[in-house]
């Protein structure tokens, strides 16, 4: 799909399709930049797939935060045929999600605190503003490098399509549950009310899949819900006492006995402050860079490109992205196409 949004959005590559959406890569015309643009299957106003978009599009409006994907513009867009859909423009995040990244393996012990640290900073933040997201999983959450010599991976939480206010109205039918299953807090899977606690037993979940390389409710839909009511996730004791009581509280089935975001975000940051990696996690954080990269020159390199060097004004850099010429760490950008005029 190549098409122009709002006489400004010209859309590229397909990066992604969910359920109820499509998400491309498209070119801002009056910024010159590149932009992450969400383009909503076509609806009606009087059903929940609109209500969800509705949602999702007031509650971007209002947040901001550095874990959360900035949202710059909204609009609606008719198609030849006269079919409305909505769309939303955000900014581009050049990674990869946290579930391709688990296609690998289990991710170091320092990584998984830095990451969770900067998810759980994220949620008490739209906690603090009435948001529960209530699908916080691995699809959610983009993983990438900050800049060419960032030394860690930083994530940050996206797709508001089912989060609301706390109480406030659904956006959803009345006693639906949704979300991910395999990620679903107990609550969820009841259908009970849910406060922010809940997104705290779903980034629980997360984190020791990070760890383990396992989902800790595997299985199909009905399975993997009903699962966490008959039990406790299991905690490896090989993950050690500080792990284990961290996760075991964020994964309690008593909500009151989770503990909340801002607390859990202090707890990982001594963590990854404190932690020394052993050997095996040092050549795993060896293997998630190289991937993550090879995963990101992969996303900037043109599709029909015969070459693995990308053209850097004529500057072979063995593929690395640069924008301009790169020699040790002194980068120096391309000069303009043209002077700038002066009015």
């Amino acid at each position: 799909m190549d098409v122009l949004l709002a006489d400004r959005y010209q859309t590229t590559d397909l990066l992604g399709v969910g359920g109820a959406a499509s998400v491309y890569r498209a070119v801002d015309r009056n910024l010159g930049r590149d932009v992450a643009v969400k383009i909503f299957n076509p609806t009606t106003s009087d059903d929940d797939s609109y209500r969800r978009q509705h949602t999702e599009t007031m509650l971007l409006s209002t947040l901001n935060h550095p874990g959360l994907v900035t949202l710059h513009d909204a609009g609606i867009h008719e198609d030849e045929d006269g079919r409305a859909t909505g769309f939303l423009v955000m900014e581009l995040v050049d990674g990869e999600d946290l579930r391709h990244l688990l296609r690998r393996g289990p991710i170091p012990a320092v990584d998984v605190a830095q990451l969770g640290a900067d998810l759980a900073d994220a949620l008490a933040y739209i906690h603090s503003e009435g948001v529960v997201h209530r699908d916080v999983k691995p699809a959610n959450i983009l993983m990438f490098h900050s800049g060419d010599n960032s030394t860690r991976l930083y994530a940050k939480l996206t797709d508001f399509g089912i989060a609301r206010m706390v109480e406030a109205t659904m956006a959803t039918a009345v006693g639906a549950t949704i979300g991910t299953a395999n990620y679903l807090s107990p609550e969820q899977a009841k259908g009970d009310a849910l406060d922010e606690r809940s997104d705290i037993y779903s980034l629980g979940l997360v984190l020791l899949e990070c760890l383990t390389g396992e989902k800790a409710f595997p299985g199909p839909v009905v399975e993997a819900a009903l699962a966490r009511l008959l039990r406790d996730p299991d905690v490896p004791a090989a993950l050690g006492p500080e792990w284990g009581d961290l996760l075991r509280s964020m994964t309690a089935r008593d909500p009151g006995l989770r503990p909340y975001a801002h607390d859990v975000a202090l707890q990982l940051r001594v963590f990854a402050d404190d932690h020394v990696e052993p050997a095996a996690d040092a050549q795993r954080r060896g293997a998630l860079a190289g991937g993550v990269q090879d995963h990101l020159l992969q996303d900037v390199l043109p599709h029909d490109s015969g070459s693995s060097d990308v053209s850097t004004g004529g500057v072979s850099t063995g593929g690395l992205i640069t924008g301009g010429i790169l020699t040790g760490n002194i980068r120096i950008p391309e000069p303009p196409g043209r002077a700038p005029s002066i009015s």
